[in-house]
């Protein structure tokens, strides 16, 4: 083939390849937060507390959702100065009488949802043999189950406004199974698929569908002594307030999927997808007795719902 053949081959590809990326591009939503209502699950503490300060401070209308009605009024004192609204709704959403009454009285007090934010979850770790099978049972509830179930509670009203997001919050580990934690893993995974699902379904209709993917955070869930630890195996160890500004920055851009974490969070999810292989031996190589200790003891072992 001639040289010139070549380059005109060459730019032709070079020019579908840039067609296709800018196809594919997330678009630029054109939601406003001011004003907007957002429901957010777990806001009592951790992420959602901070998914709540962050909509607040952009002016959105809040609906605050998890068990603990004490924690839920502190967030509320603490937002009220940012936002013209707040609501408390203390729910179990194990019950579901408790979370049908959440989206029925959001509706009624603001006559709309914009935005759910399914982010209550629970974590549970340690090796499969050793886990409580009540405890692994409720994780894929809270994790899974409850958020497709609340999706489907608040999807027909954003649907007949042609307009509203979803915003799933998952885990990095969905993208990167990680050993200590195969049912959180399970439950993850499966409201990662969800999320691309839900995107499909409702493409054109107005809705939209993201997953936040969130690495090692600084919670209630993650000891300092396995903070500590992680650290030193030269993992990034991040803020709440800095998954919420990500996410809702994410939100803004019209963004699928955010993945958080630093350096090796991400270039584990690339490896995990195109040198699998080399992931196993990874994992061969970490899954020591000492992080196989430390690692165990994170999570709530499935008590709680926040």
């Amino acid at each position: 083939m001639k040289r010139s053949h070549r380059l005109l081959w060459g730019g032709a590809v070079a020019g579908g390849l840039y067609w296709l990326a800018r196809y594919f591009q997330p678009r630029h939503s054109p939601l406003v937060l001011d004003g907007e209502v957002v429901l957010i699950t777990g806001a009592s503490s951790g992420i959602g507390r901070a998914l709540a300060f962050a909509f607040a401070r952009r002016g959105a209308r809040l609906v605050l959702v998890a068990r603990t009605v004490e924690q839920l009024e502190a967030v509320r004192r603490e937002v009220e100065p940012y936002t013209t609204a707040v609501l408390v709704i203390p729910t179990d959403l194990t019950d579901e009488a408790q979370m049908q009454h959440a989206v029925d009285l959001t509706l009624s007090t603001f006559g709309r949802i914009d935005v759910l934010v399914n982010n209550a979850g629970l974590l549970l770790a340690g090796k499969l043999q050793d886990q409580d099978p009540l405890a692994m049972q409720r994780v894929i509830d809270v994790d899974l189950r409850i958020p497709i179930r609340l999706t489907q509670l608040v999807l027909p009203s954003m649907l007949a406004a042609h307009h509203g997001t979803i915003i799933n919050v998952g885990s990095g580990f969905s993208r990167t199974p990680t050993p200590l934690f195969t049912a959180y893993v399970a439950a993850k995974a499966g409201l990662a698929a969800f999320t691309d699902a839900l995107r499909r379904e409702v493409d054109g209709s107005g809705v939209q569908a993201m997953l936040v993917l969130p690495g090692w955070t600084h919670t209630d869930l993650l000891p300092p002594e396995a903070e500590d630890y992680l650290e030193r195996q030269g993992f990034r160890i991040e803020h709440p307030d800095e998954v919420a500004e990500r996410a809702i920055l994410g939100l803004l851009r019209g963004e699928h999927e955010v993945i958080m974490g630093g350096a090796m969070e991400k270039l584990s999810v690339l490896a995990e997808r195109y040198a699998p292989g080399l992931m196993r031996l990874y994992w061969r190589l970490r899954l020591t007795p000492e992080w196989t200790a430390v690692l165990s003891r994170v999570g709530n072992q499935g008590e709680g719902v926040d």
